[in-house]
């Protein structure tokens, strides 16, 4: 799961998540003492807020390269006001 997080191959992670899920359920269900569900609880839990702000991130660090990109071309030399480049003879 971590590799697909890494990768921003959210489909993959989206098909692990669901393996996952049913690993964590079984070893719930197997669990033989309280100190053992508080394990797999801190474990899950660890795991699914590292991806969540590792996404977070992610899409927050896309989203300041589009924006920078779309002022970037704003200013660019030569860049007409509709956004064309001007030709001059």
């Amino acid at each position: 799961m971590r590799a697909a997080v890494c990768a921003g191959d959210y489909r993959q992670l989206d098909e692990l998540l669901e393996v996952y899920r049913a690993e964590v359920e079984a070893s719930w269900r197997s669990a033989e003492t309280p100190e053992q569900r508080r394990e797999i609880s801190t474990e899950t839990t660890a795991l699914l807020q590292w991806a969540r702000f590792s996404i977070l991130a992610a899409r927050a660090h896309a989203q300041r390269k589009l924006i920078h990109l779309k002022s970037g071309n704003a200013y660019a030399p030569g860049a007409s006001p509709g956004g064309h480049l001007s030709i001059e003879a």
